[in-house]
Order: C-alpha cells, then sequence, then structure tokens
C-alpha cells in the first residue's frame, strides 16, 4: 500500500517527475480510487493505482483529454488483466476460468485487508464513543436516576401533605361545630 507521497518517490524514481497537486488532480481526473482510507484522512492506493497514473502520464503526454485517459486507463487495465488470465490458463489448461464478477478490480493482500478491516472497527467505536459523549447520554441516565429518587420523595411529601390536609379538614368542620354550638348557647 502506497500514500500519495511514495507514489511520487516511485514515479520520480522512474523518471515521472509530477508534483503533489499533479498527482491530486490526476487522481481526481482519471477516477482512480484508494483502497483504503485512515481516520485521519491519509489515503493508501495499491500496484494498479500506480499502473493507472503511469499510464495516464504517458497518454497525458501524447496529447489525450481527461475522459479519454480515464477511459483507456481503466480498459488498459482490464485488457492486460484478461491477457494474464488467458497466460495462466495457457500455462495451466487445467485451472478454471472464474467469470468476472465485478467492474472493479481488487488487488488487496491479507495484511491490507487487515489493516482496513481494524480502521473501521476502530472508527465505528471512536463514532460510538463520539455519540455518546456528544448527546450526554450517561449524564442523562444520572439524571433520570436521580429524577426517579426526587419523584418518590415528592411523592411521599405529597402523601404527607394530603394527611395534613384531612387532618386540618376535620379540624375546621370540628370548630365549626364548636362555634355553631357556642353560638347556640349564647343566643339560643
Amino acid at each position: 500500500m502506497f500514500t500519495k507521497e511514495d507514489i511520487l518517490k516511485k514515479l520520480n524514481s522512474e523518471n515521472y517527475y509530477i508534483d503533489l497537486s499533479a498527482l491530486d488532480t490526476f487522481i481526481k481526473e482519471w477516477q482512480i480510487d484508494a483502497i483504503y482510507e485512515n481516520m485521519e484522512g491519509v489515503e493508501f492506493f495499491d500496484e494498479t493505482s500506480i499502473i493507472k497514473i503511469k499510464k495516464g502520464i504517458s497518454l497525458k503526454s501524447q496529447g489525450y483529454n481527461k475522459e479519454q485517459i480515464s477511459y483507456r486507463v481503466h480498459k488498459a487495465l482490464k485488457e492486460t488483466e484478461k491477457e494474464e488470465q488467458s497466460q495462466t490458463l495457457a500455462l495451466n489448461p487445467e485451472q478454471k476460468v472464474v467469470p468476472e464478477v465485478r467492474n472493479v478490480p481488487l488487488n488487496m493482500t491479507s495484511q491490507a485487508i487487515d489493516m482496513l478491516a481494524t480502521a473501521v472497527s476502530s472508527k465505528i467505536a471512536e463514532d460510538i464513543k463520539s455519540h455518546i459523549s456528544n448527546s450526554e447520554f450517561a449524564e442523562t441516565l444520572i439524571e433520570a436516576g436521580s429524577y426517579k429518587k426526587d419523584n418518590e420523595m415528592l411523592s411521599q411529601k405529597v402523601d404527607e401533605l394530603l394527611e395534613d390536609n384531612k387532618k386540618l379538614a376535620r379540624r375546621i368542620e370540628q370548630l365549626e361545630n364548636d362555634r355553631r354550638s357556642f353560638w347556640k348557647k349564647l343566643f339560643g
């Protein structure tokens, strides 16, 4: 796997002299996809990407436009793969040719797959952690627990107040009865 800087070094060592901005432009215009991007946003490319870039630079120097280059770069890669398959078949006639299921060739080693799986799992874990911390999920649970406790205490206080109100209502009723009997005795 190669970063853009690694690709530049490799290209410069093979007499393809371009800078990082030109490489970025070529990758974008010729639709060369990275096989992996880490959490910092660094993209990683494989050998086929370097082959496509070399082919594209060669075609650009011949005067082709970006659409023509993009088409020819991807077409040339498919033709190269078909030639390799036919050579393998010629060497091993017993080997069965498996038809291509996808149009996108994928050349990854188990190490690259392992790196990709690790990066994806850590990205998912970080997203979940970020979501929990941003939504104050834990604080909400703690507050909910304290609210429940507060609600229970409030319910007890309301029950006590209702009992006190009932006592006061009985006392008021008793006082009114006493007042009536007092008025009856006084005026009665």
